[in-house]
């Protein structure tokens, strides 16, 4: 495969990526991440029940109820998923095929982007399996962000050279540009964290949280990363858990589910504000390398790449703050996961410039 296919290639699966990353967001905000309570296809058989008529009654009933609702979401993320598999491993037979006419021809990236799929796509079971765990939950979400990157940074290996950029231009602002791709890097955990978790919601004042919380707050609650589950009474769950928990009554087994979330306010309280205090932090470390970028004399490219970052930083913090001022809007919630990609994105491309294109062979 020739250089310029694989670009495209490449570029195709970018755009995929981001599909899947909004999909999966939508899914999440819709509750639907057990829509499809089987893997790997949707609304299979229970296993044989301890009481065959009731099993087979409630199935009937929990299936016809919420297939249409919640399957379909659910169905249409894991399609585009596989799809995004099968891009990457055109890629990589395509890099190794390529190789062979272009010895310049990078093969480093496919080669992690490979396994990293097909781990990305066990974490997708385990989703599922494991009842929306959040740290499982917040694992496929980084792999998402992790695979867009390694797919946009491999775009930009197949490009030829982006500019003849003096290193002693780009020296910098190369402690800064790094500093602040960590820093996005974090808060996306920490996003994907307070996504997982349900609290997103839990502070609904600005720009801290709400009065007291100070006295209403627990960090080691909040960051308990391998939460244990918790089986569910008929009086705090919904219509459609109670007729699963039923289910699993019958069959002698505990339901333990973490949709909804499991954690108490104090500890929802203490993820918000870690998140809402990382996004100051990014706010300023990476609002002032924009603002220097802008200011670049030696660079036209730098100064394109400040009012870039600027522009995507702005309007990510403008999504974020109507999340809290109108309560988590769904197309809000969801464009502001895509704002955290194109902010990602736009670090990397930042620091590509600055950092690494020196060092990256296949830039020719």
């Amino acid at each position: 495969m020739s250089r310029k296919a694989l670009r495209n290639l490449v570029a195709f699966g970018i755009l995929l990526t981001l599909t899947v990353i909004l999909l999966g967001a939508w899914t999440r905000l819709e509750d639907a991440g057990l829509g499809c309570p089987d893997w790997p296809g949707c609304y299979g058989h229970f296993t044989v029940p301890q009481d065959a008529e009731y099993i087979a009654k409630a199935e009937v009933e929990y299936n016809q109820k919420f297939e249409a609702e919640k399957a379909w979401p659910e169905m249409i993320h894991r399609h585009f998923a596989k799809a995004i598999g099968l891009v990457i491993l055109i890629i990589f037979i395509g890099a190794l095929v390529g190789r062979r006419k272009d010895p310049s021809l990078p093969i480093v990236l496919p080669c992690i982007l490979l396994p990293l799929v097909i781990f990305q796509g066990l974490l997708g079971m385990w989703t599922v399996t494991l009842k929306v765990h959040p740290f499982i939950v917040m694992s496929h979400l980084m792999g998402g962000f992790t695979t867009i990157s390694l797919l946009f940074l491999y775009y930009l290996q197949l490009r030829p050279k982006i500019v003849s950029l003096s290193q002693v231009v780009a020296k910098k602002f190369k402690t800064l540009a790094l500093t602040g791709l960590v820093l996005v890097i974090l808060q996306i955990a920490l996003g994907g964290w307070t996504a997982s978790n349900y609290a997103a919601t839990i502070c609904t004042e600005l720009p801290v949280c709400n009065n007291g919380w100070t006295k209403n707050v627990d960090f080691k609650e909040g960051f308990d990363l391998w939460q244990k589950g918790f089986e569910f009474d008929e009086f705090k769950i919904h219509e459609q858990e109670k007729q699963q928990a039923d289910l699993n009554k019958a069959q002698g087994k505990p339901f333990i589910n973490y949709e909804g979330g499991i954690l108490s306010s104090e500890g929802k309280v203490a993820i918000h504000v870690t998140h809402r205090f990382g996004a100051y932090l990014v706010l300023l470390i990476i609002g002032l390398l924009a603002f220097l970028l802008i200011r670049e004399k030696d660079s036209v490219l730098l100064r394109q790449f400040g009012k870039a970052l600027a522009f995507v930083l702005l309007l990510q913090m403008a999504l974020g703050i109507s999340n809290i001022v109108f309560s988590l809007p769904l197309l809000v919630a969801v464009a502001h996961n895509g704002g955290g990609v194109l902010l990602l994105l736009t670090m990397i491309a930042t620091n590509y410039v600055v950092n690494w294109q020196f060092k990256l062979k296949g830039n020719q």
